[in-house]
């Protein structure tokens, strides 16, 4: 071939224009948007897809480590005293609850692994049984201690603060009257984590625990 026709045939036609850089980018964008469309799927579906409800958390009141490292106390009197079973005001549930004042409420995710009355009547028998050394007697005929747990509140205002209140009721074998009391105790709560209120409520039924023991170990030797 000759060298004029080999040099004209390689060469670009008069009318063709090269192609911009736009134009590749624009021939680009299909295969870009095809690449994304998956990845943005996935997005708007983890936004729009309904959350799974959060669980409620479980806590129990340890306040009672003095306790457990306390000696037993020996009694003065060697009294029988039957404990009754304690009941608990009907807000007292598995919910814990909160005060402001005269307003009531309970936080829906923080519950007590028990009823608080069953903590209640725990650590009253601690205290009377093991650590005073009274003997517990199961004769309806005995003296006998009833206790109501009034209130077990994490209180708001104007202190964040645990608060534990007990009515108690000792009558002897007669049925007679030897102590008719509420008892209050208060402890205050370090955060507002569950967990600080928990300790403290723990620490505040101790607290009760141990100044209704000493009432019913002096009422019990002082005639009535």
């Amino acid at each position: 071939m000759p060298a004029r026709a080999r040099g004209l045939s390689g060469a670009r036609s008069i009318g063709a224009r090269p192609r911009s850089r736009g134009a590749r980018a624009r021939g680009d964008e299909p295969a870009v948007s095809r690449a994304l469309a998956p990845a943005l799927a996935l997005f708007l579906f983890a936004c729009l897809a309904p959350r799974p409800p959060a669980e409620p958390r479980y806590f129990s009141p340890r306040g009672d480590a003095a306790a457990v490292e306390t000696p037993a106390r020996e009694t003065r009197t060697g009294a029988e005293l039957r404990l009754r079973r304690v009941v608990a005001s009907d807000h007292l549930r598995y919910r814990m609850v909160w005060r402001r004042g005269v307003e009531v409420g309970f936080h829906d995710l923080w519950r007590w692994t028990q009823p608080p009355a069953s903590y209640a009547e725990a650590r009253l028998a601690r205290e009377l049984f093991e650590l005073r050394g009274l003997r517990r007697a199961t004769r309806p005929d005995a003296a006998s201690l009833a206790v109501s747990l009034v209130a077990f509140d994490e209180v708001l205002e104007p202190d964040h603060e645990a608060l534990v209140v007990l009515d108690v009721i000792l009558v002897d074998r007669a049925q007679v009257s030897l102590l008719d009391r509420t008892f209050t105790a208060r402890r205050p709560v370090g955060g507002g984590d569950p967990e600080e209120v928990a300790r403290a409520l723990g620490e505040a039924l101790s607290d009760a625990a141990g100044e209704v023991g000493a009432a019913v170990e002096i009422a019990l030797v002082t005639p009535p």
